[in-house]
């Protein structure tokens, strides 16, 4: 059955939809409700306690394509996610896959146990808070911008332009961190509505994963062409990672299970679908 889109910040629950109510509330309340709303959205009491071994593992996640993809795309579920999804399942691991805006996803990953996040760049500032499971991929992160405005070649010319970038990723984080200043930065909720931005002029050049940039362009009918990429700035590892609560038994098979997928060759195999050429030291 087909569905219409999700209003923003509403969970899509893998196959379904499934309606969430939206409050708004300040941010002392956000603070001190997060857990029990974390929890609800799950669809478990406000007050229940944490959940133990053995009980079903929460995936979050973004439409982020290539990686992560939120129906509508041929039935393709994303290379990262379905390979997730696969480890949980040889594992014998139960889960239940749920999508939302990457900030959301986020936040419900860092506040909720037994909740898993993908694709999560690993980063000083997140080390300590999360449970780094399984290495999926590296990627590289770029300044992409249109034909017609200039390339950016340098930090110099990023901290003079308008720059979009995806709210509560390390992407943001980085850039913050080099000098960019508030009103030099465009907080997009996802992908679609970065694009949107720069094609009305809202920013001169985003920045983040090359490969996510120019998937999801071409998947609304752009030509690659308009696209020029700039300078590269970093490259990170992605990660599936938890906020904490999986055991180190659960970690143990799935990574008997990663390592099984690769010897065999289903591992390369799934990349290839996805036109991705998958590197032994992507996963190392």
């Amino acid at each position: 059955m087909a569905h219409g889109p999700t209003p923003p910040g509403q969970p899509r629950l893998a196959g379904s939809v499934r309606p969430c109510e939206h409050v708004g509330m300040s941010l002392f309340r956000r603070h001190t409700l997060m857990a029990g709303l974390g929890l609800a959205a799950f669809g478990q009491p406000a007050l229940a306690r944490p959940a133990g071994p053995g009980t079903t593992l929460h995936l979050v996640t973004s439409d982020l394509p290539p990686f992560a993809m939120d129906g509508g795309h041929s039935g393709r579920r994303g290379v990262l996610l379905e390979l997730a999804e696969t480890l949980l399942q040889r594992a014998g691991l139960a889960s239940q896959t749920r999508f939302y805006p990457w900030a959301r996803a986020l936040l419900l990953a860092s506040e909720t146990p037994r909740t898993l996040i993908l694709p999560l760049n690993r980063t000083p500032e997140r080390e300590a808070r999360f449970q780094w499971l399984l290495k999926l991929y590296a990627q590289r992160f770029v300044f992409l911008s249109l034909n017609a405005q200039a390339r950016v070649d340098s930090i110099e010319q990023a901290r003079a332009a308008r720059v979009g970038v995806l709210r509560g990723s390390s992407n943001l984080t980085r850039l913050q961190q080099l000098g960019l200043t508030p009103e030099r930065l465009y907080e997009a909720a996802n992908v679609d509505d970065l694009h949107r931005a720069l094609e009305r002029g809202l920013v001169d050049t985003m920045y983040g994963s090359e490969l996510i940039h120019t998937e999801a362009w071409q998947r609304k009918g752009r030509a690659r062409e308009q696209l020029q990429v700039g300078m590269t700035l970093e490259s990170a590892d992605i990660w599936l990672g938890a906020q904490g609560g999986v055991t180190e038994d659960e970690i143990a098979r799935l990574r008997q299970q990663q390592d099984a997928m690769l010897a065999d060759g289903s591992m390369e195999r799934l990349f290839r679908r996805y036109g991705i050429r998958l590197r032994a030291e992507d996963l190392r």
